[in-house]
């Protein structure tokens, strides 16, 4: 099971998102159908060692993202950007797969 471990954004922006990734981190967003936009932020080195590219063109391959509001959240990859030249993640979009939430507790 790939599982990501996710924290909730409370500043939002250029600027923020500048200290984010100056501080090993990068900024995400979850979006769906029923749902609001969730800004959350992700570690690098939660990432290393899925290859989120094999996610992206896969029809029933998921990520699971842990740690929202103490639940799992079943999300699919729509895109990742890069930084051009260093081989570091600068953002994800996520969808959020309808239905598939569930309670860690």
């Amino acid at each position: 099971m790939n599982t990501i471990k996710i924290f909730t954004r409370t500043h939002i922006g250029k600027k923020h998102n500048k200290i984010l990734r100056i501080n090993n981190k990068f900024p995400a967003i979850i979006y769906g159908n029923n749902i609001s936009n969730i800004c959350i932020y992700i570690y690098n080195k939660d990432v290393l060692n899925i290859k989120l590219i094999d996610f992206m063109f896969s029809k029933n391959q998921y990520i699971y993202l842990v740690g929202y509001n103490n639940n799992t959240i079943t999300t699919k990859i729509l895109n990742i950007q890069y930084h051009p030249y260093k081989n570091k993640i600068y953002h994800i979009d996520f969808l959020y797969i309808t239905g598939l939430m569930t309670s860690l507790a």
